[in-house]
């Protein structure tokens, strides 16, 4: 099998990017040495079997709880709706499985691809349930992108990874709004095995209120609008806020099967069912900071975890990374919503180049982060095994 330079053997991250290291005697990366090893940009939060068996008797009870309630509550739960296959599985499973009848939610950020919500469109059109979008904070969701691409100025966490989490933030804080609205006390996130870092199977409700609202949101670029989107500690002192559960840690788990189920079910096209297409744009030029700014693309954390979790998968990821890799370091990958996230950010692409550009000549593994942009995105310079 052809093999980058200074990759790891087990997983797909290359030495020297966003504290990376490859021991030259093993081939190891310090990922898949050490199962706790942990950088501002990727930790895995350390599962044991006693915390996943205990996770999924929890949920089997939660799941029992809400059938013998069934009917008392216009909605028996809110499953967050993005239109990717995970949460499209999800909703499927709770009505067809569970037998319960849950409200989807899809809050907007205005970056939402077509082909996210071309799959929402085919999906509602099988599955019969009430289906809101939320999208009063579509003015909040640019001005937060753009101060964190414009202020990162971290040498060890990736853009994406504080992106990520920033705007799932806020999404979260949606959604609890929404379901406090409603009287709702369960809400269902469709994150898979892989993702992580920050949770396991519940989010704990005390960072609802204590770390949701990132303190750049006291800065004069917002508005006590844009702040108004967090949960208030009024608010949470006044009503009991609803679980926030991460089904797929705990229950089976294999995206084959998830991609299977909601293709051949119709609930979305062939194909349509990519993570890579339905994906936000912001990724997309979150992506394109990263992999000129720290040698890597974000999307080798999440993969390089999936090869942990099962090896067979590797030679995909490899290929994956070397066809995408080329078309992200220009720009050219979605290169539609590439160019829309930056538009709507009122960033230009020379003006987000310099800043790369400003960080990169600060950083002490520059040569490093030169030579692996280059080992993703050209087609020599390979070793075989």
């Amino acid at each position: 099998m052809i093999e980058l330079e200074h990759m790891c053997k087990k997983c797909i991250l290359l030495d020297g990017s966003l504290g990376v290291s490859v021991n030259a005697s093993t081939g190891l990366c310090n990922y898949c040495e050490d199962p706790e090893y942990k950088t501002p940009s990727w930790w895995k939060t350390q599962i044991t079997e006693e915390m996943r068996l205990d996770g999924l008797e929890d949920w089997q009870r939660v799941m029992e709880q809400a059938q013998s309630r069934r009917g008392r509550h216009k909605y028996d739960c809110i499953v967050g709706y993005s239109g990717g296959k995970d949460s499209t599985a999800l909703l499927w499973k709770m009505i067809h499985e569970y037998n319960l009848y849950p409200l989807a939610v899809t809050v907007d950020s205005g970056f939402i691809p077509d082909t996210a919500f071309e799959n929402m469109r085919d999906t509602l059109q099988k599955i019969h349930v009430d289906h809101v979008i939320i999208d009063g904070a579509k003015k909040t969701f640019p001005k937060l992108y753009k101060w964190m691409f414009l202020h990162q100025d971290s040498e060890d966490r990736c853009l994406t990874t504080s992106i990520c989490e920033a705007c799932s933030d806020l999404v979260h804080a949606l959604v609890v709004k929404e379901a406090l609205k409603r009287d709702i006390d369960l809400i269902l996130f469709g994150y898979s095995p892989d993702e992580i870092r920050r949770y396991f199977y519940e989010i704990p409700q005390h960072e609802i209120i204590e770390e949701w609202m990132p303190e750049f949101f006291w800065n004069d670029n917002f508005t006590e609008m844009d702040r108004d989107h967090f949960i208030t500690r009024k608010e949470a002192k006044d009503r009991s806020l609803p679980r926030i559960l991460l089904p797929y840690h705990v229950v089976d788990y294999e995206e084959d099967k998830i991609i299977e189920l909601v293709e051949t079910k119709n609930l979305v096209k062939r194909g349509n069912s990519s993570t890579l297409k339905t994906s936000c744009h912001v990724i997309m030029a979150a992506s394109f900071y990263d992999l000129n700014r720290y040698g890597i693309v974000p999307y080798a954390l999440q993969f390089s975890e999936l090869i942990r979790q099962d090896p067979s998968v590797r030679k995909k990821w490899i290929i994956t990374m070397k066809q995408i890799s080329p078309l992200i370091k220009q720009g050219k990958f979605n290169e539609q919503g590439f160019n829309f996230a930056l538009e709507k950010m009122g960033i230009t692409k020379s003006q987000l180049s310099e800043v790369i550009q400003d960080q990169l000549a600060r950083d002490p593994n520059r040569e490093k982060i030169i030579r692996n942009v280059e080992l993703f995105t050209s087609q020599h310079r390979r070793k075989r095994n």
